[in-house]
């Protein structure tokens, strides 16, 4: 197999002539660019609509740029497909790129990526972009902060000032629920992109409530799928389709009595 450019449907166009900035690493650069300043291409909107557009990475394993006016890979549609507007960003199949990269993960870290990421092309004026990454995200950068990460992007945690269920485990631990606001459409819409946070799980101790585990919604490949992680750990288990919360609550409430057993073996208590 060959590798070819597919087409894909975003909610913003590129000015066709204006070059982009890829902005890679975490390196603050100003005060209020705060700690992690997301990887990011950010671009020129088209004149009706002027300012600048960013495109930000779920997960992003690689990323590289070049110069060129020509698609380095051949466009994975008929020909005598119409175009009704101009493409700039495609996923390019049967990628020897990504076929790399999972090979050296699997070698170095056993973390596997041709069933999670995808090759992205990304064809301004003159200039590619192309990443490896699990997802990408549209979305207006602030013009006076435009490092700072939106905290709009699907991939935020949720605000304390959200409405929270609240919960306490069979193992005596207190936690929080706190739901998407986003509905069905919309969140199966935007999953076709980035992975949606469906719901998060908080633990309440030591009196503060922090994330522990959250569920996400991906539609990827043809698939919609529903998948619990935790911080610093990764996937924990998933499910096909929009799941409910308590899908998941087998998992959850056997971490939240791992959680009990521990505090109790140091002496703290469960609150």
């Amino acid at each position: 197999m060959f590798p070819s450019a597919r087409p894909l449907t975003v909610p913003m166009k590129a000015d066709s002539v204006l070059s982009p900035r890829l902005a890679f690493g975490h390196l603050p650069l100003f005060p209020d660019d705060e700690d992690y300043p997301p990887n990011a291409i950010y671009f020129s909107l088209l004149p009706d609509e002027g300012g600048l557009g960013r495109v930000t990475f779920e997960d992003l394993d690689a990323v590289r740029g070049s110069r060129g006016e020509h698609l380095p890979y051949p466009r994975n549609v008929p020909l005598t497909a119409p175009v009704a507007t101009r493409e700039w960003v495609f996923e390019v199949t049967d990628s020897p790129w990504l076929a790399e990269r999972d090979a050296y993960e699997n070698h170095h870290y056993r973390t596997p990526l041709l069933d999670t990421h995808q090759h992205y092309l990304f064809s301004f004026h003159d200039q590619f972009v192309e990443a490896i990454a699990r997802g990408i995200w549209f979305d207006k950068p602030d013009p006076d902060k435009p490092l700072v990460p939106s905290p709009a992007h699907p991939l935020a945690p949720f605000s304390q000032a959200d409405p929270a269920e609240t919960y306490r485990s069979p193992s005596g631990v207190p936690w929080e629920l706190r739901r998407s606001s986003k509905d069905e459409a919309t969140l199966i819409r935007d999953s076709r992109l980035c992975s949606q946070r469906l719901y998060q799980f908080n633990l309440v101790l030591d009196g503060e409530s922090r994330e522990a585990a959250s569920v996400w919604l991906r539609t990827s490949r043809g698939r919609t799928y529903s998948r619990m992680t935790r911080n610093w750990v990764g996937e924990l288990t998933r499910r096909d389709g929009l799941a409910e919360y308590d899908d998941f609550l087998d998992e959850w409430e056997r971490y939240t009595a791992e959680v009990a057993d521990r505090r109790r073996s140091i002496g703290k208590p469960l609150e």
